[in-house]
């Protein structure tokens, strides 16, 4: 990668760590269940997605990596799963992983959808 992709990665980093931010601290937390990060994996999966299969390189180290590497966040998902489960909250531990499982893979579904209707 040249200079001007780690650079276009870095600004698209910071941009999405920004949002990411924004928008898990906008979504109200649905009882034990961390809605927040929720919403961002949906949403940053299926951007993701519709932007891979919209076959247009140009925006690959800005949103693709940048942005979209910062604000969809499985680190954060994990620990807040882990939490639930050190906190006993077995249910709200499988509905969220159940619900970040199969709602981004239904992003990755929807990618291609959108793209051919785009």
């Amino acid at each position: 990668m040249n200079t001007t992709g780690y650079l276009l990665v870095g600004i698209g980093g910071f941009i999405g760590a920004i949002l990411r931010y924004m928008v898990a601290g906008i979504v109200p937390k649905k009882g034990d269940i961390p809605t927040g990060t929720l919403t961002v994996n949906i949403m940053g999966t299926t951007i993701l997605s519709y932007l891979t299969y919209s076959h247009s390189l140009q925006h690959l180290y800005l949103l693709n990596i940048g942005i979209l590497g910062s604000f969809t966040t499985f680190s954060t998902f994990t620990y807040e799963s882990f939490t639930l489960l050190e906190q006993q909250a077995n249910r709200s531990f499988l509905t969220n992983i159940m619900l970040n499982c199969v709602c981004c893979i239904a992003g990755v579904g929807l990618g291609p959808l959108m793209a051919n209707l785009i």
